[in-house]
């Protein structure tokens, strides 16, 4: 073996455990679920351990393991540490995790049909739906919390209407009736958008959801 194979040899093992370091720092089913979170907008160590349903300091061990592997990083609010990933790439590369992960097992999914006995899952494509709501043949509809609303720019302000998914029965009535309405929450992983559909279902809307979320629809309609 030459010696600049050998070098070359070296820093490809060094690199591998590299990598082996990073994704076992995203082996988790709570580190997974952070970058689910954090995938919408910022977040503190409290707003998180809510969503978790962890205590403070099981959240914390979890976020510092993270940040070690510079997949997270820090600013100062105040008093708080608020928690974003490191780097845009991030979310594509959990957008990612999700589409193999349903290549690989079409089961990896929250069916409405097996929970609601109801299929509310819209079936066409991203490319078909984006021409749709560009033309005003669709209602998107955005049940996310205030807190995972982040940079709302005039794309956003353009197509969306967001009504969180804990006022949505206090404010259905605003919901237009004159087209389909298609709920967007955090991607095909949110629990909160089947039970939009249900619950708006229940009251005569022609409502589905949509396994895309913004971070994928968005990249969509601001191509030309």
């Amino acid at each position: 073996m030459s010696k600049t194979i050998k070098i070359a040899k070296e820093r490809q093992d060094y690199l591998f455990k590299e990598l082996s370091s990073l994704l076992e720092a995203l082996a988790s089913p709570v580190r997974l679920k952070i970058i689910h979170f954090l995938s919408q907008a910022p977040h503190s160590v409290e707003q998180l351990s809510i969503k978790l349903g962890q205590s403070i300091a099981n959240t914390s061990m979890h976020l510092k393991k993270m940040q070690r592997e510079k997949i997270l990083k820090t600013e100062s609010l105040g008093q708080k540490r608020i928690y974003s990933l490191a780097q845009e790439e991030m979310k594509e590369f959990w957008e990612q995790i999700q589409n193999f992960a349903y290549g690989h097992n079409s089961s990896n999914v929250i069916s409405s049909s097996e929970i609601y006995n109801e299929d509310f899952k819209w079936h066409k494509d991203l490319e078909e739906t984006i021409k749709m709501i560009k033309a005003r043949k669709l209602t998107l509809l955005d049940v996310r919390p205030h807190d995972e609303i982040d940079d709302i720019d005039s794309t956003y302000k353009k197509y969306v209407l967001h009504i969180p998914f804990e006022n949505l029965k206090k404010l259905k009535e605003s919901l237009p009736t004159s087209r389909p309405i298609l709920i967007i929450c955090r991607g095909r992983l949110c629990v909160m958008s089947n039970e939009s559909a249900f619950q708006l279902r229940k009251h005569g809307f022609d409502v589905y959801k949509f396994d895309f979320s913004w971070y994928q629809i968005s990249k969509k309609l601001i191509e030309v």
